[in-house]
């Protein structure tokens, strides 16, 4: 059973991040298939493991994390028995079977079990598990997006250069600004919100929407909207102690915003 009690010595001593994938947080307590799925659908710097863990914390939607993001998932599948290849890969033909034992250890008590997705995992899975995807069509799509595109461009460009995606990570490097790779991040994050707008006209898909700035502000009344949604009943005493990670803020976005505006204003004045 999940509890942060039951990690070991040496994993307590682990980032978050990496404690949330093992053994000592699976839920491991429906014993079926699950009754009802959903795709966490988002983008890189929107909040999204904050928001996977708020959804977790509920005790009603399952743990939604990136089990098909085969870049982050070694530890996983190894402690599952099965032997990724050279680009992180499970052998087409076992690919059912990890489903089968991940949704099993991380399905809620109440039947319903979550991953997380972004576009490019989505096309990946496309490309190199065709008769595979249909296997992950859920019941329902979560789609978390920021309002504030800038900001979330900022965050991206920093994390892109430094390859630090979490705080309490320690950093190799201090990135400085950068208009060209912001600009490029801008274009990056517009492109895959559209991205996912295309796969959900082409899918059929009416998500649940809900907000990275909203999650900040109203985390209680956000969850409960997408319980509501999916036709769960809210209920307090279903909650799990799941720890959260420590938010990245440190005011160098604001200043960079102030300076990349400036920047592209006098970019377009000159063009």
């Amino acid at each position: 059973m999940m509890g942060s009690s039951d990690a070991a010595p040496s994993a307590t001593r682990l980032h978050v991040i990496h404690r949330l994938y093992s053994a000592s947080f699976d839920l491991n307590c429906f014993g079926a298939e699950p009754i009802g799925t959903y795709m966490l659908a988002t983008i890189p710097r929107s909040g999204s493991t904050f928001c996977a863990i708020r959804l977790w914390q509920s005790g009603l939607l399952g743990a939604p994390m990136e089990y098909l993001n085969f870049r982050v998932m070694g530890q996983v599948f190894r402690r599952l028995g099965y032997q990724p290849d050279e680009r992180g890969h499970i052998p087409e033909g076992r690919m059912a079977d990890y489903w089968r034992d991940i949704r099993r250890l991380r399905t809620s008590l109440n039947g319903m079990f979550g991953f997380k997705m972004f576009p490019g995992n989505y096309i990946e899975i496309a490309k190199a598990y065709p008769s595979f995807l249909a296997n992950i069509t859920p019941n329902y799509v979560v789609y978390l997006t920021r309002r504030d595109d800038l900001g979330q461009a900022m965050s991206y460009s920093r994390a892109r250069r430094s390859n630090v995606w979490f705080a309490g990570v320690e950093k190799t490097l201090d990135v400085p600004y950068d208009f060209d790779h912001i600009k490029g991040c801008l274009k990056s994050v517009r492109q895959q919100k559209q991205s996912w707008e295309d796969i959900f006209a082409a899918t059929g898909t009416t998500p649940i929407r809900i907000y990275y700035e909203d999650l900040l502000s109203h985390g209680e009344t956000v969850v409960a909207c997408v319980l509501t949604a999916m036709g769960i009943t809210p209920d307090a005493s279903t909650a799990l102690e799941v720890p959260m990670i420590i938010r990245q803020t440190d005011g160098i976005n604001a200043d960079w915003q102030a300076r990349f505006l400036d920047d592209l204003s006098r970019h377009t004045e000159a063009a």
